[in-house]
């Protein structure tokens, strides 16, 4: 590509028409005038809406680390360090981690 080109050049005009560029072809030759008029619906490549509620019995996410630039101490022996890890209830250095 020669030059950049702003994202309002591949959007629809004023109009609602697409440019030229993005109007879809009849590359697979299904003898179907695109410019003719149908009755049928347009075909779409959206899923179909469902009205399925979320699922709600995931366990909330829990951090296994923590990191601190000034430094945390350790739940078990008080030494001051960067990370931390998580051991039982506890946030724990690596000298009192059970690994």
């Amino acid at each position: 590509m020669t030059e950049d080109r702003s994202l309002d050049d591949f959007a629809a005009d004023d109009d609602g028409d697409e440019s030229a560029e993005s109007a879809p072809d009849d590359a697979e030759g299904d003898g179907v005038d695109p410019d003719e008029a149908t009755d049928a619906a347009p075909a779409t490549d959206a899923a179909p809406a469902t009205d399925a509620a979320p699922a709600t019995d995931a366990a909330p996410a829990t951090a296994t680390s923590t990191w601190h630039a000034d430094g945390a101490e350790c739940d078990r022996c008080g030494e001051r360090v960067d990370r931390r890890w998580r051991d039982d209830d506890a946030f724990v250095c690596p000298g009192c981690a059970s690994w």
